[in-house]
């Protein structure tokens, strides 16, 4: 009689970037406040009391901070069309996120401090659904 072979024990898959980032944010830190709402590779950006963005966007890991290329479909008119270049940082339901300016084909390279009035950088916490 053939041997049987144990069923595979499933070992739990560690969520991606993408995994994490889904749902929505709101601002804990930086110059502004505002509120990030993520859907599969789609996003709506709003200032609080202030314009709205939204679009589609690409993840990429590098050396250093995570790579985040945010292409700008809807919007003030200046930045409509553009593509900012970011770096992000997730863990857990902190999401660290700065920007260049859109269209500069420039990203930082590091996290500035929140408060240097230089950069546009944010730190947002996930709003979790109650009973999940």
């Amino acid at each position: 009689m053939p041997a049987i072979a144990p069923s595979p024990t499933a070992i739990p898959k560690s969520p991606t970037d993408l995994d994490s980032l889904q749902g929505s944010w709101v601002t804990v830190a930086g110059p502004v406040e505002a509120r990030l709402l993520v859907a599969g590779n789609r996003y709506a950006f709003e200032f609080v009391g202030g314009d709205v963005y939204m679009g589609t966007f690409d993840l990429a890991h590098g050396s250093g901070p995570h790579h985040m290329d945010m292409r700008i479909e809807e919007g003030p008119a200046a930045d409509k069309g553009k593509t900012a270049l970011c770096i992000y940082q997730v863990e857990g339901d902190v999401l660290r996120w700065c920007p260049a300016r859109a269209g500069s084909g420039r990203r930082v390279s590091t996290f500035p401090r929140v408060d240097d009035t230089r950069y546009f950088s944010l730190v947002f916490r996930h709003v979790r659904r109650r009973g999940r």
